[in-house]
């Protein structure tokens, strides 16, 4: 019998997935049986099966669910192990898995939310969301509001369960670094870390950087990910006269080797359900400068742990990283800030054991 099914065919690492392996790890590590079905060759996959994780594969597009045979072989799957609680995270899934579950009638359905986008309200959200889904976890109020944006009665708030993402600072502080660059004298290093797509608006900082380059500022960018923009992006620093200041990392097997290259971080994200990269760079004490949306504000503390920009504008931005820039004392000051919140809003062992309940 598997206790935990965490079912997450995303092939890419981000957010939901990290969630989806930490979560699985934490309960594996008690001796509850927690099976993974990932897509083949994941990040995912292959993380879960080297911390000893049993892994299932498979692998779905967006339309899979109108395809009897693959809900047939989910449901066989999920039978076969005999699975007690399935949890998903995205949409994609759900509708696969989650209707495969339905037909078997299984006991818990989870369903978590990690995106601060509006669900559509359609005959197959409805559907879901009310009669397959026995409850839902975001990760913030932004995430929980964006479920009935356009319905009100979508899901039920009986259903809905808000708990933030936890953070095992003991364990993140405690890894082995290098640095993956070397600050020169006299530089500001200012640092990113995302998958290279739409959503994370990399684009945006190189217009920062553009502005900060005729502002005379000494500086270096690091891009950390990797992603179907690179090389759009790559040419655009070039067209604006700033690739010299811009180093794109590729992707960062360990997050911690970037956050402790640089002074401060930066977040350009259009949105962000949790950002797990402004956690993660201020247990490095680092301050951030992000969008004033989504969820930036339960991370960043304005003017206290970092600084939120209201307009999505180079203008405002630049200059935000201009004001740290001028005042290390001050930088230094929202870094320890960032660290001490940071430690105090999200530890990861009180946050799993209130996801253990509400799963379980």
């Amino acid at each position: 019998m598997i206790n935990y099914c965490f079912f997450n065919t995303v092939s890419a690492w981000g957010g939901g997935e990290k969630w989806h392996l930490e979560v699985a790890s934490y309960l594996h590590e008690k001796g509850f049986n927690v099976l993974v079905v990932a897509a083949p060759n994941s990040a995912l996959a292959l993380k879960a099966k080297a911390l000893g994780i049993e892994v299932s594969f498979i692998k779905l597009s967006n339309l899979s669910f109108l395809n009897p045979l693959v809900i047939n072989r989910i449901a066989r799957l999920l039978k076969h192990y005999d699975v007690d609680n399935l949890i998903m995270n995205s949409p994609r899934d759900l509708k696969s898995a989650g209707i495969a579950a339905y037909l078997l009638k299984l006991p818990k359905v989870i369903f978590r939310r990690g995106s601060d986008i509006a669900i559509k309200n359609n005959i197959l959200n409805r559907f879901l969301y009310q009669s397959v889904v026995h409850k839902v976890l975001v990760n913030s109020p932004a995430t929980e509001a964006s479920l009935n944006a356009n319905n009100g009665q979508l899901v039920a708030k009986s259903k809905i369960k808000l708990i933030p993402n936890g953070i095992d600072f003991g364990k993140f502080l405690s890894e082995p670094f290098s640095p993956i660059y070397t600050k020169q004298a006299g530089e500001l290093v200012l640092c990113t870390l995302g998958r290279l797509v739409p959503q994370k608006n990399h684009g945006f900082l190189i217009d920062v950087a553009e502005v900060l380059k005729k502002k005379q500022l000494r500086f270096k960018l690091l891009i950390g990910g990797s992603g179907p923009l690179e090389g759009e992006l790559k040419k655009k620093a070039k067209t604006k006269g700033v690739a010299e200041h811009i180093l794109f990392t590729g992707f960062i097997e360990r997050p911690k080797d970037l956050y402790m290259s640089g002074d401060i971080f930066l977040l350009p994200s259009l949105w962000e359900g949790f950002g797990y990269v402004l956690a993660e760079a201020g247990l490095c004490s680092l301050p951030s400068i992000a969008f004033n949306i989504s969820s930036n504000s339960q991370i960043i503390q304005d003017g206290i742990t970092g600084t939120l920009v209201s307009e999505q504008n180079p203008l405002p931005f630049a200059d935000a990283v201009i004001q740290l820039s001028e005042d290390k004392e001050l930088r230094q000051e929202l870094g320890v800030a960032a660290n001490k919140f940071v430690k105090q809003s999200f530890d990861a062992e009180r946050i799993f054991k209130e996801i253990e309940r509400e799963i379980s």
